[in-house]
Order: C-alpha cells, then structure tokens, then sequence
C-alpha cells in the first residue's frame, strides 16, 4: 500500500509532457502562405518534408536542431473567416520541441510574407446603409394616402 501511495505521488508531482501548438493568423492569400511556408521549412531551415497536401492544407516535416536527432513536427495552413474578412491560420505543432521554436519559426514565417508579398491588403471598409432618398419617401406617404382614401369610399 504504501508503495502504491509513494508511486501516486511521483506520477502527480511529475510536469505532464507539453503538447505545444502555436498559431498566426494571415490575411494574405492561401496561396501566398502556403507557398511561403513550405519555402521556409523546405530551404531556409533545411527540415526534410516527409509529406504535404496543398489542397488540404498539411505538411509533415523532421524539425533537425543543431547537435539534435530530427523529430516530427507538422504545419497545417487553414482557409477561415474573421468578421467579415478572408483570413489563412497557420498552425505548427513540434512536440518535442518547447513552445519558443515554434514561436521562432511562426515569427520568420511572417517576417517572410512581409519581405516577399509587402504589407497585406487593408480591410475592406464596410458600407453604410443606404437612406432611403426624400423623394421616395413622399412618394410612398403620397401612395399610402391615396389608397388610405379609396379605402374610406
């Protein structure tokens, strides 16, 4: 009992093991991120990418630090919405790997979409609601006060 009770303690001390994921939002084109993004991982950082999916949206690759063994980490570009504007997320996940490498990574992605494709397009500015013109408006109360007037007869 009392080993069961020393052994419980140990698991609840212990840190649980991270699964670090980070995520950017762009309001670049799909295209434009993902191409992006695979030239970082692929030349710039030099990871082997083990698959990929343009039309899905995934890439597998081997994050490889320096003195490092390669591990797994995968990076996944997602078309959505924000309010009323087209947005890609990305999102990299290494999770053997504390959460910093993927900040780093994420960071230089978007430092290379600015380098590369300049600043993105502004938001669109929403309209204002159309005010119905005076005009139309008389004429309306003219037609309501006409067919007020047949009703009476």
């Amino acid at each position: 009992m009392r080993r069961l009770l020393v052994l419980l303690a140990f698991v609840l001390v212990l840190p649980a093991t991270a699964s670090a994921r980070r995520s950017d939002s762009h309001t670049y084109r799909y295209e434009q991120v993902w191409s992006a993004a695979l030239r970082l991982l692929r030349v710039d950082y030099g990871f082997p990418i083990r698959d990929r999916d343009e039309d899905v949206g995934f890439v597998l690759f081997d994050y490889q630090g320096t003195g490092r063994t390669a591990v797994p980490g995968s990076l996944e570009v997602v078309r959505t919405r924000q309010g009323e504007r087209d947005v890609v997320r990305v999102t990299l996940n290494i999770p053997a790997m504390p959460a910093y490498v993927e900040r780093m990574i994420l960071d230089k992605l978007q430092r290379k979409l600015r380098e590369e494709f300049g600043e993105p397009l502004p938001a669109p500015t929403p309209r204002p609601a159309e005010e119905p013109e005076e005009d139309d408006e008389e004429e309306e109360s003219e037609d309501a006060e006409a067919s007020d007037e047949r009703r009476r007869r």
